[in-house]
């Protein structure tokens, strides 16, 4: 296949070519591993022969012919399983040339078996790529049924010489007397076998390789391969051609390795725990022989009789044989590995802790470790790092497990100490945790492992361990510590909640009060809330609220008010009948200190602050709350003498307040709460000062009335205070707040627009809005200006530019303010835009209404027309005010209005160089501030006598294109406006092709939405798109 040319669309090919390849070199490189095998040559070499001519034939054959006949993914399919049997043959001639010789020479007729299977495998995999569809020469088809033909026909049968060595070694590592002069003549034949001269160092590698064989089929738990293995490494050192390692030469090593023939089944090759006999007298496993039955064998396995009867016996003597073997081997095996622990030797410790660990499982053995007094050596050898750690880990868990008698003594060798910094490190995990675990289930033993430094917050962090295992070791441990009180209170502060709320529900009120104390210095997290908001702890909580002892009623008071930030803690204190009583209580009785006092309103303030909207007006406390006694409770409280509790109090009714229409209400009528909250205004305390006009804004947002001011002779000394405060306060929240009530005062009362006339808000407001553009030019934030300040400053200047009030107004046109809301709706918020707008437009339409009702005979239409280039010479100059400055009249003519704008006291949006700002705002997201602009926009089309200059100057801002995007973006009723805007625009205006397109694209699609439909058909009809008696009017 050339690659040069293959293309994006032919990525599945090259992927198919480079699969097809891969397994032509591992067909190579199977071949290259074949050829220097020792064993069985003949049958190796002839497989190796036709796997050959089969990467010969893969390499000749054309991969894109092959997909053709069998599909891609056919064809992947059977290259990657013919790579598998590749790959798994290579895998087992490695094995079979880098083993043991001798474990070669045993398993070599398994081997070959194996070999077969393979050879099949391949040879049929071979047969599903279709050659006799290809269109390939007859000579590379003759090629490929001949490799599948040879793979087929392959013997793979042992060398005669072999299986008869391999016949004599699995008797001789049978025997118990092997002596030296047979073990010799033994490895004689091996070493012929394998053309190799027999040698101490033949010996000395196959003992290497047999021990690591061996270990490796331990650690894979295959028992039986691991004997037989353990065997020849006895038939070995039985030749002394080498020396036998005196530790390794053990009485118990010899007795284990030499287990008689007659204890293993001859089908599992293990040793049988549940011997049976035939008929004929052979032994078997039960479950073995059983499964030999089940497959339709009915002969015997070892002597090949034809059996006429398949009854099983009972081999009990049998099983009591093995039994006793077993026993002597594990005494002996005990006895090595004492000796081993005792030794001073790393090697032989591992070795012998590594058969400890299994024998001590046993109580039995357990006891006899306790008895040769080994725990002290235990422990120190633990320490070392040079010794299996894991063995020794476990031994000890063993031993804590089954010997009583050795648990002091493990204490007093300050193991615990050590397995917690083993844990630490991440070492031996459930086995380390296990010891611990048996330590505890001692009484005695408990203070040491709670009192163990950071052993619990260990435990603790164990509890989400991803192993299960050590999950639950840790739970029981810990469970085991919880008798002691200060040990639930150290787990609590780790972060595990669940004993001490136990604990605390349990226990008299004495030890709720100081456990609720040590709450309070605890770090408490979402995962903790999940025990502490327990029904009954959030009881016993609330009871401790009615305790006749002043601490303990504190306790619980600082307690609650720890959890309280918890919604979940907030939902089952208000489900608690008991809460809001027992708080009342509190705060009702006279006696009470004024501290605990300010903890419980403060409580009451958190709770309704975290109730949810339909809790205020259906759960019995907070309706209680919003009684009358109450709220006039509250009130009071208000007016003493200590601010904190003044503070408390006054927040208590601003939560209240901004859930319950209904507390809002009862302020407001209620005359003297309304004036108390006035007075307020005189603190010198600024955060009572703050709460208070908090709490106005509050109780007049959304009301017809707005603000509720004092008695008529109180009223103006109540608005100077917040006129004084917006204009004089250093603190920018008051000033703030203060615009805020401002901007709410009742807009029917001809007294408040006197009084703030008189006075100085509109300077102040002129004095934050400058300010605050200011801000927006730069990047520090000036210190008596912020984003909410500017804000609430706009809102009040509404009040002054409403067009009902032109008196207001014309105090505004003295200020020459307005070149400094234009550069708001550039650069001010979102809100602060939208409160602009809505005070340019109440400008605008006054000035355009004043106009349009005066003649103007300074400029005709004509003249008007002639002065609209001026809008390109003013677009040069955005920053330049150019109505109501200072510049001597006539300086300039606007092109909408001419001259009629130039008066002081008038506001054009043309010569204030507004438009497109406003224009630009209709592109913002929020959709009130969009809608605001557009309302600016449209008074400038109030007169029918300007419209086209008008349209052409909102046309020439880019108007019509934010005014489409409002279209299609935005909410209904500015879309609504905008549609009103279109309109105008296209009676007066000639539009561009690309935008007359696109106007007819979307309010075609807005013809769908039925409030829209009947404005949208009006513009159509106007771009003369629908007819004018269409169904849509």
């Amino acid at each position: 296949m050339d690659f040069g040319s293959v293309g994006i669309e032919d990525v599945g090919a090259v992927v198919l070519q480079e699969l097809w390849n891969k397994v032509a070199f591992l067909a190579m490189d199977l071949v290259s591993e074949t050829k220097d095998v020792v064993l069985e040559k003949k049958s190796l070499q002839e497989f190796s022969s036709t796997i050959f001519e089969l990467s010969t034939l893969l390499q000749m054959m054309d991969t894109q012919k092959v997909e053709a006949a069998m599909g891609s993914e056919a064809m992947k399919s059977a290259l990657m399983l013919l790579h598998s049997h590749l790959t798994k043959a290579h895998k087992i001639i490695k094995d079979y040339k880098s083993g043991s010789r001798i474990r070669l020479l045993l398993s070599s007729q398994s081997i070959l078996s194996q070999m077969k299977d393979l050879a099949n495998e391949i040879a049929t995999t071979l047969s599903s790529f279709q050659l006799v569809n290809l269109d390939v020469s007859l000579n590379l088809k003759t090629r490929a049924d001949q490799i599948v033909n040879d793979l087929r026909s392959l013997q793979f049968q042992s060398a005669a010489g072999t299986e008869l060595i391999a016949s004599e070694i699995q008797s001789s590592i049978w025997e118990s007397n092997m002596n030296r002069e047979n073990a010799r003549k033994l490895l004689e034949k091996i070493a012929e076998a394998v053309g190799i001269r027999a040698s101490a160092s033949l010996v000395q590698d196959e003992l290497t390789l047999i021990k690591k064989e061996k270990e490796e089929l331990e650690d894979q738990k295959k028992q039986a391969e691991a004997l037989q293995l353990a065997q020849l490494i006895q038939l070995l050192y039985s030749t002394e051609i080498v020396t036998r390692p005196p530790y390794d030469d053990g009485v118990a090593t010899y007795h284990q390795e030499y287990a008689i023939t007659s204890f293993v089944c001859a089908l599992c090759h293990e040793m049988m725990t549940d011997p049976v006999a035939l008929v004929c007298g052979h032994s078997f496993e039960r479950k073995a022989i059983q499964d030999h039955f089940n497959r339709g064998k009915k002969n015997c396995p070892t002597c090949g009789e034809l059996l006429h009867c398949l009854d099983l016996t009972p081999n009990f003597n049998l099983r009591s044989s093995i039994t006793e073997w077993k026993k002597r081997d594990m005494d002996l095996r005990f006895q090595a590995a004492v000796s081993g622990i005792n030794s001073n030797e790393k090697s032989r410790q591992n070795k012998a802790f590594e058969d400890m660990q299994t024998l001590v499982e046993m109580s039995e053995y357990a006891l006899k470790f306790s008895e040769q007094g080994l725990m002290p050596k235990l422990v120190d050898i633990m320490k070392e790092n040079k010794v299996n750690r894991t063995a020794t880990m476990k031994c000890l868990y063993l031993m804590a497990k089954h010997s009583e008698d050795q648990k002091e003594a493990m204490v007093g060798t300050g193991v615990i100490r050590h397995i917690v910094k083993q844990i630490y490190r991440g070492e031996h995990g459930a086995d380390a945790i296990a010891v611990l675990m048996e330590l505890s289930k001692r009484e005695s033993l408990r203070e040491s492992i709670g009192k163990t430094k950071d052993c619990i917050p260990l435990l603790v962090s164990l509890l989400q361990n991803d192993d299960a295992d050590v999950k639950e070791k840790a739970w029981n441990t810990l469970e085991n510590l919880c008798a002691n009180t200060s040990f639930i209170i150290k787990m609590a502060e780790a972060g595990h909640f669940q004993p001490f709320v136990a604990r605390f529900n349990q226990g008299p009120q004495e030890s709720r009060a100081s456990m609720a104390a040590d709450l309070l210095r605890m770090t408490l997290k979402e995962a903790s809330i999940k025990y502490l908001k327990n029904k009954q702890f959030i009881q016993n909580l609330v009871k401790m609220l009615s305790s006749n002892s002043p601490a303990y009623k504190l306790a619980g008071l600082k307690c609650i008010k720890k959890l309280i930030v918890w919604p979940k803690i907030v939902k089952q204190l208000l489900s608690d009948p008991g809460t809001v009583p027992n708080l009342l209580g509190i705060i009702s009785f006279v006696r009470s200190d004024a501290h605990v006092k300010q903890e419980a309103g403060e409580i009451l303030a958190l709770l309704v602050g975290g109730c949810q909207h339909p809790e205020i007006q259906t759960n019995q406390g907070l309706l209680e709350l919003q009684s009358e006694h109450n709220i006039n409770l509250f009130l009071h409280l208000t007016t003493g003498s200590e601010p904190k509790s003044r503070i408390q109090f006054l927040n208590l009714l601003l939560q209240l307040s901004q859930k319950s229409e209904a507390v809002r209400d009862l302020i407001r009528s209620n005359r003297d709460a309304v004036s108390q909250l006035f007075s307020s205004l005189d603190e010198n305390e600024s955060e009572v000062k703050k709460l208070a006009m908090k709490f106005i804004i509050c109780i007049s947002d959304g009301h017809s009335d707005g603000v509720p001011l004092p008695d008529s002779h109180s009223k103006e000394a109540a608005i100077n205070k917040l006129v004084t405060i917006l204009t004089s306060s250093p603190d920018i929240e008051e000033r703030s707040f203060a615009a805020g009530i401002i901007s709410k005062l009742s807009k029917e009362d001809a007294d408040v627009d006197a009084i703030l006339q008189k006075s100085e808000a509109l300077k102040a407001i002129r004095e934050v809005i400058c300010s605050g553009e200011e801000m927006l030019d730069k990047i520090r934030i000036p210190a008596n200006v912020d984003i909410p300040l500017l804000e609430n400053a706009l809102a009040a200047l509404l009040r002054f530019t409403e067009p009902t009030k032109p008196e207001l107004q014309r105090e505004v046109g003295k200020l020459e303010l307005y070149p400094s809301l234009v550069r708001v709706l550039s650069r001010g918020s979102s809100l602060a835009k939208k409160r602009t707008a809505t005070a340019i437009a109440h400008l605008s339409q006054s000035s355009s209404l004043s106009m349009s009702s005066t003649s103007n005979p300074i400029m005709s239409v004509p003249a008007a027309e002639s002065s609209f280039p001026l809008l390109h010479v003013m677009n040069f100059f955005p920053n330049i005010s150019w109505c109501c400055s200072t510049t001597p009249h006539g300086r300039s003519l606007c092109s909408v209005h001419g001259a009629a704008c130039s008066a002081r006291h008038t506001f054009c949006l043309v010569k204030a160089d507004a438009v497109k700002p406003l224009v630009q705002i209709l592109r913002e997201t929020e959709p009130d501030v969009a809608e605001a602009a557009l309302t600016a926009l449209e008074t400038l089309l109030a007169d029918h006598s300007t419209m086209s200059h008008a349209t052409a100057v909102i046309v020439e801002s880019q108007g019509l294109v934010a005014i489409l995007q409002v279209l299609e973006k935005g909410s209904l009723s500015a879309k609504a406006k905008a549609l009103d805007l279109l309109h105008k625009i296209i009676k007066h205006t000639k539009i561009s092709q690309p935008l007359f397109q696109r106007s007819e694209r979307i309010l075609i699609q807005l013809l769908h939405e039925d409030e829209l439909k009947k404005k949208v058909a009006l513009v159509l009809r106007q771009m003369k798109l629908i007819p004018e008696q269409s169904s849509y009017f």
